[in-house]
């Protein structure tokens, strides 16, 4: 039993990577196919005398030539194998609810709670993340199925300050990475029903239809267009949260809900460009404004911070060996050859503060997680002051002398 007690760690560890790496393969695949019919669809040539074809599209790949055509209606005679494109779909949502469960709801108390922004047990936290996860659907569904949807810009702007509200919130419930990889788990849980629940129901009341010689409900057909639309449109705000993790400065910011809303918005006006790109109709504005965008908050997140700067050249008003407690007993618990933090066999990340080197050699990290923002230690589970945090701040700026 203090075997299985002692590999528990490492089997999640193993978990983690199994899962995360399958939820990057399909999720490749999902996005990949989705990409690929938006840009197919857009570019057939359409300008064809047979009736029988809506558009065609030649293509050269793989040392082969390839055509394609786009049926005006369903084939006289069905082929004996019809590809279906959903299996990419779900198994992505799958993974990625698996992966919730094994980083986040197993290790709620260090990752997903920060007992600075809001002390709730457990239960509450993991009864919260599946409401927001429900909801987000019911709503948007909601909203898609109402009259709205008939006013594309007046659907887009609600739809958009609803999420950044939710991301508001999520921020105020969670710690701020938990918050960004919730407001993923969201939109990707958006995308994930739109196939199960509209799209895929339309494809086969389509094929149905044409098996049993009747007309389509036309209805569902125009949906599933539209929540793939949708889906295409939230592809880029859902890869950016992806990787926001390894980037603190962004969910450790204080107003992290408006950088991710900002992001968001500059991500699907890329993917804007495109899709009007493949239709051919040149915008050659949108992507220099979204480069702006970019860079103008770029700048609101640096500017500040080198604006707080000392001159390297002043000095500390406590020893090294103060700076080194600090570390050592909020950080190194953890960050150790041999942690004695409850729960962690080896230190997160392989960062070690066994020594004034290893401590040197780490600055950058130390900056950038404990001082420009305070997702470290997580969820504050050591207990570091603010007061210390200023101190190391002062330390760095100091040039990060060792006096003692």
């Amino acid at each position: 039993m203090d075997f299985l007690t002692s590999l528990y760690p490492f089997i999640l560890d193993w978990l983690d990577l199994i899962v995360r790496w399958f939820h990057i393969i399909v999720g490749i695949a999902w996005i990949g196919t989705s990409f690929y019919f938006n840009w197919l669809d857009s570019r057939l040539d359409r300008d064809l005398k047979d009736e029988k074809i809506d558009g065609e599209l030649w293509s050269v790949h793989s040392g082969g030539f390839y055509h394609i055509n786009k049926l005006n209606g369903p084939p006289t005679t069905f082929p004996k194998e019809l590809h279906w494109f959903k299996w990419e779909a779900y198994s992505t949502w799958i993974s990625g609810f698996v992966l919730l469960i094994l980083v986040y709801y197993l290790n709620a108390e260090s990752i997903m709670i920060d007992k600075n922004v809001n002390d709730i047990n457990v239960f509450i936290a993991i009864v919260i993340s599946l409401s927001f996860l429900l909801g987000s659907w019911l709503i948007y569904d909601f909203l898609c199925k109402s009259s709205l949807i008939n006013n594309s810009l007046l659907f887009t702007i609600s739809c958009f300050l609803i999420a950044t509200i939710g991301a508001f919130f999520l921020t105020k419930i969670f710690g701020s990475r938990a918050a960004y990889i919730h407001v993923g788990a969201c939109l990707g849980t958006i995308m994930a029903a739109n196939v199960f629940r509209v799209i895929i129901p339309s494809q086969k009341n389509m094929v149905d239809a044409a098996l049993a010689n009747v007309k389509p409900d036309l209805q569902k057909g125009i949906s599933a267009k539209n929540r793939s639309i949708h889906n295409n449109y939230i592809t880029l705000p859902v890869l950016f949260i992806m990787i926001s993790s390894h980037f603190p400065f962004t969910y450790g910011h204080k107003y992290n809900w408006l950088i991710l809303a900002f992001i968001s918005l500059i991500g699907a006006l890329v993917r804007h460009y495109f899709n009007l790109r493949n239709k051919k109709q040149h915008k050659v504005w949108i992507l220099p404004v979204a480069s702006i965008g970019m860079i103008l908050l770029m700048l609101y997140v640096s500017i500040p911070k080198i604006n707080n700067k000392d001159s390297n050249t002043a000095l500390a008003t406590f020893t090294f060996n103060e700076v080194e407690n600090i570390i050592k007993y909020r950080c190194g618990v953890c960050h150790a050859n041999k942690p004695t933090f409850d729960g962690y066999e080896e230190p997160p990340a392989g960062l070690v503060f066994d020594n004034t080197q290893d401590i040197l050699n780490n600055i950058d990290g130390i900056k950038s997680q404990s001082i420009d923002s305070d997702i470290m230690p997580p969820g504050n589970l050591t207990g570091m002051t603010e007061n210390e945090r200023q101190k190391l701040a002062e330390w760095i700026k100091a040039g990060a002398p060792i006096n003692n």
